[in-house]
């Protein structure tokens, strides 16, 4: 990525967006670990079984072959204009749209 575009100018890890409570750890599946964006747990997501459910719907829409996919990251759309499950190796990302 250096040579193609040169120096980041901003990084944020997963390590300071949990720290900054962006990010919610929320257990893990398999190798990956789990993430919730804060607004999208706090917008219905708060039982675990929520979650189990959500995570479930991510996984099988996951499975599922996609042209854009790359070796380093899945963007799944679960529901239109609403939530987003983003796979990279090692982790799941819960989101709402507008927290990308």
């Amino acid at each position: 990525m250096k040579e193609l575009f040169g120096e980041p100018i901003f990084s944020y890890t997963t390590e300071q967006a949990v720290e900054d409570g962006v990010l919610i750890h929320t257990g893990s599946v398999g190798p990956h670990q789990v993430y919730f964006t804060a607004a999208l747990l706090a917008d219905g997501y708060e039982e675990s079984q929520k979650r189990i459910d959500l995570v479930k719907r991510g996984l099988e829409l996951l499975r599922q072959p996609d042209p854009e996919d790359s070796k380093y990251m899945k963007l799944r759309v679960i529901e239109k204009d609403k939530i987003w499950v983003i796979a990279e190796p090692g982790k799941l990302t819960y989101l709402k749209p507008e927290d990308y």
